[in-house]
């Protein structure tokens, strides 16, 4: 038999499309919603993956968008998101969908700010993310591993970032997608300064997702308790920077080509393994 498509060197963003076409994929989100905002481009570029799970750690949740659904309490809003979720797998041919089950911030004391500002090492389930991440990675045997790089420091997102980095075995290829719509309120050189400086990771590829827009906001109203037009057009905002680029730090690792493209998604890679990819 031939070489597995994937297993072939090309430009980066191409190379990533042909390996989840074709191995089995790992999509790793903090909440409900978090891969359709800040990796769909990429699901709707691949079109079909072979095998790819959506696994979502915090699914229980007080917070929703809608005043009304809002009042009906954690139960309803936590079936409402899992309901979305099968949608958004049914809608990419995604082949599993595993729920971790965890209290997200909002039911574990947080208010807005303190989401945003509290260290990921004090808080108490942090322990038990690590573990039911880890047992997850493996059970899934996945080759490719998309998660947060937690651009904006939500807490969820810092534990499910850490947990992902200490499960991911050797061999396999760890990549952190830039969380939306929390990146698209930062500038460009902070993303690029924390993501280097704070996280040890280097720009892995950026994907053209030009052509794929409307596909990919047709996939985050999927999670209609929490998404809306503002949500919406700060993400498509930050798909048209990532295209422009450039950033001050370095040149990009997979230049978008073509002048045509007004959309991208850019993925991240730990920097100590970098070289092996």
């Amino acid at each position: 038999m031939g070489e597995s498509i994937w297993e072939v060197t090309e430009e980066p963003g191409r190379y990533l499309a042909a390996r989840l076409r074709e191995g089995r994929t790992l999509l790793v989100s903090p909440h409900p919603d978090d891969v359709a905002y800040s990796c769909g481009g990429l699901l709707a570029t691949v079109g079909r993956p072979a095998h790819a799970m959506l696994m979502t750690v915090f699914t229980r949740s007080a917070w929703a968008l809608p005043k009304r659904l809002r009042r009906a309490g954690t139960r309803v809003i936590s079936a409402q998101r899992r309901d979305e979720e099968l949608r958004y797998c049914r809608l990419w041919g995604l082949a599993d969908y595993q729920p971790l089950g965890f209290d997200d911030a909002s039911l574990r004391g947080y208010d807005d700010e303190a989401e945003i500002s509290s260290p990921a090492d004090a808080d108490d389930v942090r322990g038990a993310v690590e573990d039911a991440v880890a047992t997850a990675v493996r059970a899934s045997g996945a080759n490719t591993v998309l998660a947060p790089a937690a651009v904006g420091d939500h807490i969820d997102h810092l534990l499910v970032h850490g947990a992902v980095r200490g499960a991911v075995p050797e061999g396999t290829l760890v990549l952190f997608y830039e969380d939306l719509p929390y990146a698209g309120q930062h500038e460009m050189t902070d993303i690029e300064r924390t993501l280097r400086d704070e996280r040890g990771l280097v720009p892995y590829a950026d994907i053209d997702i030009s052509r794929v827009v409307e596909q990919k906001v047709r996939g985050m109203y999927v999670y209609g308790s929490q998404t809306d037009d503002e949500c919406v057009r700060e993400t498509l905002r930050h798909a048209r920077r990532t295209a422009a680029g450039p950033w001050t730090h370095a040149e990009r690792a997979d230049p978008v080509v073509g002048a045509a493209t007004t959309h991208a998604e850019r993925v991240w890679t730990p920097a100590s393994t970098a070289e092996a990819w």
